[in-house]
């Protein structure tokens, strides 16, 4: 019936595999909650270990890192039942009815569900305030305004698919780092003709990164999408379905993105200061990742 598919890297889950546990029991289905381990730090893997001791989890520790997409494919390969519930390992269940919304959507029309993400209410301190702050502007949002885009609003920690398909289309395992598979495999649903269904049955994301790190990983997707464009021909379509890409090639249409890259080289510290300060302007983080992309294909990234 239901195989939970939690890739782990450097986080504590024992929480969140045992509120998943008690709710799936509770559904009297056939289940299992597959959980691999990439390569994380020994403090969290002695701390994790605890969950194979839980009946129906499957727990597996890989020896070096694969990466985000390659995890997700794997996991996939070695589950057993037809309907996959990917899971990111840095989500609280926030719903007693999380598991059983999931199962009462299960139906042949519904190839892939998105249950949407949120975060927790109270502000974190400073260090973390950035990446709260984003994902409570950007990131959540109901099912009734992510069905306005519905793959265009595909996000991959927290999604339900057949087995099948997923296998069929796979995550591209050339990206690297963080970011924007997710992007890929909502635009790889799209051109098949596979609409996301949308339902409002979020996880909260409690993994906030420190500010400066994000910024880190925000300059990792731009690579990722970068090489997208640069690398995989096929997608080039994709811009309408990812603003930034599309804003980019409207710049570089009018050999506009040369100008914008000069401009990043000399206003990246004065951006930083907006971004990373105790209240993140969000629009000068995206002219920030604009400008990053700019630099990066005019190969100008400035220190």
């Amino acid at each position: 019936m239901l195989s939970i598919c939690i890739p782990v890297y450097n986080f504590d889950i024992r929480s969140l595999v045992a509120d998943l546990h008690v709710q799936a029991e509770k559904q009297s289905i056939p289940f299992e909650i597959l959980i691999f381990d990439d390569a994380s730090e020994d403090e969290f893997i002695f701390l994790n270990r605890e969950i194979a001791s839980l009946t129906h989890v499957r727990w597996m520790e890989l020896p070096t890192n694969i990466g985000r997409s390659r995890i997700r494919n794997q996991l996939a390969e070695m589950a057993q039942f037809d309907n996959l519930l990917f899971l990111d390992c840095d989500s609280k269940v926030v719903g007693s009815d999380f598991i059983e919304n999931y199962i009462k959507e299960i139906h042949p029309s519904n190839l892939v569900i998105c249950g949407g993400r949120t975060h927790e209410a109270q502000p974190p301190d400073e260090t973390l305030y950035l990446r709260w702050w984003y994902g409570k502007n950007r990131e959540e949002k109901s099912a009734k305004d992510r069905s306005l885009f519905p793959n265009r609003s595909f996000l991959s920690n927290n999604f339900l698919i057949q087995k099948k398909l997923l296998l069929e289309i796979r995550f591209e395992e050339k990206l690297s780092g963080y970011g924007h598979e997710d992007s890929l495999f909502g635009y790889e649903l799209k051109k098949r003709g596979i609409k996301i269904f949308h339902i409002d049955n979020p996880l909260a994301h409690i993994g906030l990164e420190p500010s400066q790190v994000f910024l880190k990983k925000t300059e990792e997707g731009i690579k990722n999408l970068y090489y997208i464009m640069n690398n995989l021909p096929e997608y080039a379509s994709m811009a309408d379905d990812v603003r930034l890409m599309k804003v980019f090639k409207k710049l570089n249409r009018f050999g506009m993105s040369k100008l914008l890259a000069v401009w990043f080289s000399y206003r990246k510290k004065h951006l930083q200061g907006k971004i990373l300060g105790p209240k993140p302007d969000l629009k000068s983080f995206d002219f920030y990742k604009l400008g990053f992309l700019c630099a990066l294909s005019q190969n100008k990234i400035p220190d």
